[in-house]
């Protein structure tokens, strides 16, 4: 058995190892602007003005976007071009039911196979983010995008034993598209919400191995977040009626599944 992996592309050319590095660059700078606001929901992604922007020619952009549209973070309109993926309840819907049904599935596979490294990566992950939560509730400063690192870290440690690398790798992808969502609705006016107390009880579910405790933690707290933006998608963008509309469509315990 050879030790290479098979692949079934030709060796790259001298010309496609240039572009691929401004590729890749291009691709992280573009999606760290989506998921952070700086480029907004719709907004037309003219390559002209790209190519200005990162100073590369117009195929590692096109690669680049090509990427966030199987991704699901930008939308290909034929003969019009490129536009970041817009926000609605229904695409939210969907989101927040699969990271549902795979974080559960996740997280129950961690807590079978999970060691003291795992206790301890919860552990502190828990940590850094139970800080920098307080900071921000004290009014000592703290960026949002420093929290969705922490947020992110604390969720991807519950997982981190699963066994399955597909299923922690579409988490991580959801966890993202997810963001985008949760940064909307934290420009608008919530309700009082113990998050912090959630994330604690999420911890000490799996920490005791308590597997139905601790789905039914995780399961509640995306429930909670996805209901939440989508009575501000509502509330922004008002249908005329009520139901499974773009935008009345409201989340509820059923559609999970559980």
């Amino acid at each position: 058995m050879t030790s290479r992996p098979i692949t079934y592309a030709s060796a790259p050319s001298a010309e496609e190892q240039k572009e691929r590095p401004q590729s890749e660059m291009a691709y992280v700078a573009l999606r760290r602007r989506i998921l952070l606001g700086q480029l907004p929901p719709g907004e037309r992604l003219k390559i002209e003005v790209l190519q200005k922007d990162f100073s590369l020619s117009s195929t590692p952009l096109r690669e680049a976007l090509t990427r966030l549209t199987a991704e699901g973070l930008v939308v290909s309109v034929e003969n019009r071009g490129f536009r970041t993926a817009p926000l609605n309840v229904a695409d939210l819907r969907d989101i927040t039911h699969l990271r549902a049904v795979l974080e559960a599935d996740a997280l129950t596979d961690s807590i079978a196979r999970g060691d003291a490294v795992w206790e301890s990566s919860i552990v502190a992950a828990h940590h850094r983010l139970e800080q920098q939560e307080r900071r921000i509730a004290e009014g000592q400063g703290g960026r949002d995008e420093d929290w969705t690192v922490l947020h992110k870290a604390f969720h991807m440690a519950l997982l981190s034993a699963c066994s399955y690398p597909r299923v922690i790798a579409m988490c991580e992808n959801l966890f993202d598209q997810s963001e985008r969502y949760r940064r909307f609705a934290a420009r608008v006016e919530t309700g009082a919400r113990d998050v912090p107390g959630e994330h604690a009880a999420m911890m000490e579910a799996a920490l005791a191995r308590d597997v139905d405790r601790a789905r039914h933690m995780l399961i509640g707290h995306l429930m909670r977040t996805g209901d939440g933006v989508a009575k501000k998608l509502d509330a922004r963008n008002p249908a005329p009626r009520r139901g499974r509309g773009m935008f009345g469509a409201q989340l509820a315990p059923q559609d999970m599944g559980q």
